[in-house]
């Protein structure tokens, strides 16, 4: 059996715009995919793992989200609207 781990985070952590592009990117294919992402009610499941070089272009605070996830061992960091607030990375208004 294979056991995860994963972090929830506030959608607060990404701008409107990214947001809009996270949702957009849910519904590609995966392989489409600039990295692995799925969408829940209240946010998205976004991989810490980079399996391709599609994720070179990705927005910055993706990129710092990804790489908080991976300081902390998870292999997914949950995005979620009621998520906890993490000092380290920036907030946005929305």
């Amino acid at each position: 059996m294979e056991i995860g781990r994963y972090i929830v985070l506030s959608t607060a952590h990404v701008r409107v715009e990214t947001a809009r592009l996270l949702e957009e990117w849910a519904k590609l294919p995966a392989a489409d995919q600039p990295l692995a992402i799925a969408s829940t009610q209240y946010g998205w499941f976004v991989s810490t793992h980079d399996a391709s070089n599609k994720s070179q272009g990705l927005p910055p605070e993706i990129a710092g989200i990804v790489a908080y996830g991976r300081v902390h061992d998870c292999t997914y960091v949950l995005l979620d609207c009621d998520g906890p607030v993490q000092a380290p990375l920036p907030i946005y208004p929305w």
